[in-house]
């Protein structure tokens, strides 16, 4: 999506011409992290009072485990697409795939692998209108069906997956990865009943397929139907005993079957000594209680306790750091910029990997002509996320404006790459190749930047520029 843009950039005090076309106020907030009001609002500490019969694993939990066995693509994909699992390279992975698609249009592997890089960059508008495009051009495709119905279940799009899978069934009816994803999808969009049926079905023709019979005992077990649940868990642990979930929901309804003494062994077997998480210390305290040993039981739920306060405590650091972030930039886009710089101080101390704190301090830096420290901060903001199109054009911004025209036209280029859509992005390119004297391929920059942003005066004045003077 292209955004307006103003004031797309802090400028010194006492130039106040018309708007610098760097950065607009929506162009830089566009992907600040938004939460909902129950994450800004302090949360509650989870204590033992916690009822135990209301714990449960989530549908997250159990669909990364379906994810672990449906998400990889097919092994022809991955062969188009080699990049794609080297995290240091997706951008150049992208425009690998994008010029095999050129040279082989309606590639089915192609598609998938770079549907798939796209989704590794977080860019899920752009995947879809690949995996969409894909689908037109080949309507029996089992893997399109399914990236499909993967990548709608991640974005919440609930009902738009379970028609990909049924359509995928009508091609494949004894599927079972997906059915086992049907499954998962009715699963978290609460029907429990569908995704039983489809479960069920499953089981009636592959009886030992672990992963069937793990979701199937997350349901009996939230439905409190115990022994169902555990007789699917024993089959589950005899296949992989050392899977977390897994070993965590076991315990728990061994717990509720008062067989305290197997769930302990689970819990804690003597040659593992390995620190528990929260959810387990939670768990190895009502076993001790079960079983009668309350001194343990006092032990680990003090062990929980201290757990858990530390994990608020984080939890709460990182929303606040979040909150003074916004602070900043509200006092940095009125030139408070001393002020910006302290309240992005406090945010670091309170969440060291902050990017969008180092990425202020790039834009502020920027601002005040200070392009060593500008540069520092925007390779700290990338470091942590280094597929954040917003920090690459800030960093493009920053090169371009120190003169490094070449390091600014990579930096551009791959925000191009990330998001395809980003008129901005075109924009810089195209006054970077004027500065080098490259007419043709800056009117081809400003000429897809208007492409993509028709209404903005600036593209389309650029454009007419780049055509009318030599």
């Amino acid at each position: 999506m292209v955004h307006e843009r103003g004031e797309r950039y802090h400028k010194p005090k006492g130039k106040t011409p018309r708007p610098n076309p760097y950065f607009s106020l929506l162009y830089w907030q566009r992907l600040e992290p938004i939460f909902e009001s129950s994450d800004r609002s302090a949360g509650h500490l989870p204590t033992m009072q916690t009822s135990f019969h209301n714990l449960s694993l989530t549908a997250a939990v159990f669909f990364a485990f379906v994810t672990q066995r449906l998400a990889p693509l097919t092994e022809e994909s991955k062969l188009q697409n080699p990049q794609s699992s080297r995290e240091a390279q997706l951008p150049e992975a992208i425009e690998k795939n994008q010029k095999a698609l050129l040279r082989q249009p309606g590639n089915e592997r192609i598609e998938l692998a770079l549907a798939d890089t796209y989704r590794r960059v977080h860019n899920d508008e752009q995947a879809r209108a690949i995996l969409q495009t894909a689908r037109r051009q080949h309507p029996r495709s089992i893997a399109i069906l399914r990236a499909i119905a993967t990548l709608e279940i991640d974005t919440q799009n609930y009902d738009a997956s379970i028609s990909a899978l049924r359509s995928a069934l009508v091609l494949a009816p004894s599927n079972t990865d997906i059915k086992t994803l049907l499954a998962t999808a009715y699963l978290k969009k609460g029907n429990a009943d569908a995704a039983l049926g489809e479960l069920n079905g499953i089981l009636s023709h592959s009886s030992n397929d672990a992963l069937t019979h793990f979701i199937r005992a997350q349901i009996y077990a939230d439905r409190g139907e115990n022994e169902e649940s555990l007789a699917d868990l024993e089959k589950v642990i005899a296949v992989n005993p050392q899977y977390p979930p897994a070993r965590t929901l076991y315990t728990k309804v061994l717990v509720r079957l008062a067989k305290c003494q197997r769930a302990l062994e689970i819990l804690r077997p003597s040659q593992q000594q390995s620190a528990l998480d929260a959810d387990s210390l939670f768990l190895l305290a009502t076993a001790y209680d079960c079983a009668g040993q309350k001194d343990q039981a006092s032990q680990a739920r003090g062990e929980f306790e201290m757990l858990s306060r530390a994990q608020h405590e984080t939890a709460e650091n990182r929303v606040q750091s979040l909150h003074l972030v916004e602070q900043a930039n509200e006092l940095a886009m009125h030139n408070q910029f001393s002020e910006a710089q302290a309240m992005l101080q406090q945010a670091l101390e309170k969440n060291p990997e902050n990017a969008f704190a180092y990425s202020q301090q790039a834009k502020i830096y920027f601002s005040i002509k200070q392009t060593r420290q500008a540069r520092a901060a925007i390779t700290k903001a990338l470091e942590l996320q280094p597929y954040q199109p917003d920090f690459l054009f800030v960093q493009g911004v920053i090169e371009a404006g120190d003169g490094n025209l070449e390091a600014a036209l990579a930096s551009f280029h791959a925000v191009t790459l990330i998001n395809p859509q980003e008129a901005d992005a075109y924009f810089e390119v195209g006054k970077i190749f004027l500065q080098k004297n490259d007419r043709p391929r800056a009117l081809a920059a400003f000429q897809k930047a208007a492409q993509l942003s028709p209404g903005d005066d600036d593209y389309r004045q650029a454009v007419h520029s780049a055509k009318t003077h030599p």
